[in-house]
């Protein structure tokens, strides 16, 4: 109802609001509301009875209620239309995007008023930043996968230099004395050697897709092993500790699937920690299960003394691209999350505001022993006797020239080819002579698969052995029981994967020994 006016006009546009289904409202001289329609009460979420006669002071916050006033008394003053984008806050809390359209409207006993008509266009706007943040999320995430080729790329290449350094070392070492003093400065070259394979192998278990080679490990000692990594990825001032239960039993797992893992919870608990504090890495027997998953788990949990997450956020926290932080991918636990689920586990969080976040990663526990890492093997001893001719094939010197030491010193004689074109005249000049081809995965122009085939459809005897610095899974071998040699590798590594029974392939297979074929060509030359 609008007291000031005269019934007759008050009814008039009484009657002209109430047929806009857009939010239309009238305010009088001191700028308060004296007619409105349903649609402006729904927009603002108040009863009709608490608007009436109220000013905009009444209910939005000061800085919004500044600018309303601000714009209406223009009106008032000038008599122009005026139109703009306004954000208004509603009864729950929800800020809304609206343009205003406001006009001046004097009555016939000369009052003004000022009927203003609105457009809610909040979830235009919405729409509008969600397509921006996703274009940059997605350039974001095109940037990382670039990252992740880059880094891929540089652990292979730095692979073959380690081959060579601790395999070189390993043979140095082999041919001091006990009493040597020089062995310490070897054993030190060999030691780093270990410490730079582990690290790119943590490179390129960022890089690698989810599946893996499962076997049984001890999250504790994967956790153990990656500590002072871990720790130099922290700020400063937050402090990391390990509180891993020897009593945990194992898991069947890829060991890269627990370190990418553990890296993102790690690096997550990092960045909500700007201010210092304490991250801690959890692993301990869960026999009743957790995280939907019920039976024996093992638990591995990353807690942080962060400021904590509302139940909002919280519920939230694994979808992908989703961010609190300023420059945030939203990508870190969204992998978590899809990477635990891919390995038959499960994840799950707990957090409060001011009371820091623990997240808690659920794994199905298997009998048996888990699997213990590798130590500095012992050197190589060769064997007495000829072995047969060998063809090493790597586009990387030094590998060659390593791996030929090792296979010299077991009985082989020793063909290098940097290419795969030049092996394929070696092959052609020295038909049926090779016993053994050991052949890097990865070089220009042709892969190490498609050059086997091509070296064993002259020699289908020969042994065939895959070397590579990347992982296993990401070669696409030949499911034909070729062994598979991931660099950085000892000559002991080289010579066990030379010597080891052959594993039936899967199928009919192009490498079906023809017997005598090799003696008699070697008979023949």
């Amino acid at each position: 109802m609008m007291d000031s006016a005269p019934s007759r006009e008050s009814g008039f546009v009484e009657s002209l609001i109430d047929s806009v289904t857009d939010p239309v409202f009238v305010k009088d001289r001191k700028h308060r509301w004296v007619l409105f329609n349903d649609a402006f009460v729904a927009l603002l979420g108040r009863p009709r009875v608490e608007l009436l006669g109220k000013s905009d002071y009444d209910f939005f916050p000061k800085a919004q209620a500044d600018v309303f006033w601000r714009q209406d008394e223009l009106v008032f003053e000038t008599g122009r239309e005026n139109s703009n984008e306004e954000m208004l806050t509603d009864a729950k809390g929800q800020t809304h995007v609206l343009v205003t359209r406001k006009v001046r409207w004097t009555s016939a006993s000369g009052e003004s008023f000022l009927i203003g008509t609105i457009r809610d266009i909040t979830e235009l706007v919405n729409s509008a930043d969600d397509a921006k943040r996703s274009k940059e999320r997605l350039h974001r995430a095109e940037k990382l996968e670039t990252l992740g080729h880059l880094a891929g790329g540089m652990a292979h290449d730095f692979n073959n230099l380690l081959t060579a350094i601790v395999g070189c070392a390993d043979l140095l070492l082999e041919s001091l004395p006990a009493g040597d003093p020089s062995r310490r400065d070897v054993e030190e070259i060999r030691v780093a050697g270990r410490r730079g394979a582990n690290l790119t192998g943590r490179l390129l278990s960022l890089t690698r897709r989810p599946a893996g080679l499962p076997r049984r490990v001890a999250l504790g000692s994967i956790a153990h092993g990656m500590i002072d990594m871990l720790r130099r990825l922290l700020p400063a001032d937050v402090d990391l500790v390990l509180a891993a239960k020897k009593s945990a039993p194992a898991v069947r797992l890829d060991p890269g699937l627990v370190e990418q893992v553990l890296l993102n919870l790690v690096v997550n608990a990092g960045e909500a920690m700007r201010g210092g504090g304490k991250a801690t890495i959890e692993v301990a027997d869960a026999p009743k299960g957790g995280g939907g998953l019920r039976g024996r788990c093992v638990r591995l949990t990353v807690r942080d003394d962060g400021p904590g997450m509302s139940e909002k956020i919280r519920s939230r926290v694994f979808e992908p691209f989703f961010t609190t932080k300023l420059n945030g991918s939203g990508l870190g636990l969204s992998t978590v999350a899809e990477t635990v689920r891919r390995s038959g586990g499960a994840v799950s969080v707990e957090s409060a505001p001011g009371k820091g976040s623990a997240f808690h990663v659920f794994w199905p526990a298997v009998a048996g022993k888990a699997v213990v890492e590798r130590g500095v093997p012992a050197p190589v001893r060769s064997s007495a006797g000829g072995r047969g001719r060998a063809l090493v094939v790597d586009d990387d010197e030094a590998v060659r020239r390593f791996s030929a030491r090792c296979l010299e010193r077991e009985g082989y004689e020793v063909v290098s080819a940097e290419s795969p074109a030049e092996a394929l005249k070696l092959a052609e000049a020295n038909d049926g002579l090779f016993e053994l081809f050991v052949i890097d995965v990865v070089m220009p122009r042709m892969r190490g698969p498609e050059l086997a085939a091509r070296l064993t459809a002259h020699q289908p005897g020969a042994r065939v052995v895959f070397t590579s610095g990347r992982r296993k899974e990401e070669c696409a071998l030949p499911d034909d029981g070729a062994p598979f040699l991931a660099k950085p590798y000892s000559a002991r590594d080289l010579i066990a994967s030379v010597s080891a029974p052959r594993r039936a392939a899967s199928g009919p297979s192009r490498r079906a020994r023809r017997p005598g074929r090799a003696q008699s060509r070697r008979k023949e030359s």
